[in-house]
């Protein structure tokens, strides 16, 4: 069994508040997949021990993967290339007027951008639509995103924000 980025999608939603009566089609909607493909992201998720039956993540094991093992199993790859796009990372409203943003900040790409910035591949192709129609599971991905590339300051705020939001 190995992890996709799909399932660390589905991970940030978890986090971000799954109604235990939720169904994978209403999971896969928030996330912007198929109900399919949530119902195997949260079975790889079970059988990882990031989350338990109750699709609830598991706290502990959420917070060593995610500090220390997702940014070499997922790196952050930004590139030179400048487009258009949705602000991630350090650049992203959850961290507003934490980080000094100058030049080109981290964005995915998307149409419906508001930034201009750095292209950086998401964890699966479905994250900029999927942050755009969530605000929560934004600032999830952008804290990931910060733990998968971010420098020292920047992946201790992102703790700081992760531990709040499992607390």
């Amino acid at each position: 069994m190995m992890l996709k980025g799909q399932d660390i999608m589905v991970l940030a939603g978890v986090i971000g508040g799954c109604r235990q009566e939720e169904t994978y089609a209403e999971l896969g909607r928030r996330v912007c997949l198929s109900a399919s493909e949530a119902h195997a992201a949260v079975r790889r998720l079970n059988e990882a021990a990031l989350i338990g039956k109750d699709r609830k993540a598991i706290r502990r094991n959420v917070l060593e993967f995610l500090l220390h093992g997702l940014r070499y199993a997922f790196p952050f790859n930004q590139t030179a290339i400048l487009t258009k796009g949705i602000p991630t990372s350090y650049a992203a409203p959850v961290a507003d007027g934490m980080f000094a943003v100058s030049g080109n900040p981290p964005v995915w790409r998307s149409p419906n951008g508001i930034a201009y910035g750095r292209a950086v591949e998401p964890l699966y192709s479905t994250a900029p639509e999927a942050a755009a129609n969530d605000r929560r599971l934004y600032d999830n991905l952008a804290i990931i995103d910060m733990l998968r590339g971010g420098r020292l300051r920047e992946r201790q705020f992102a703790e700081r924000k992760l531990r709040e939001m499992l607390s």
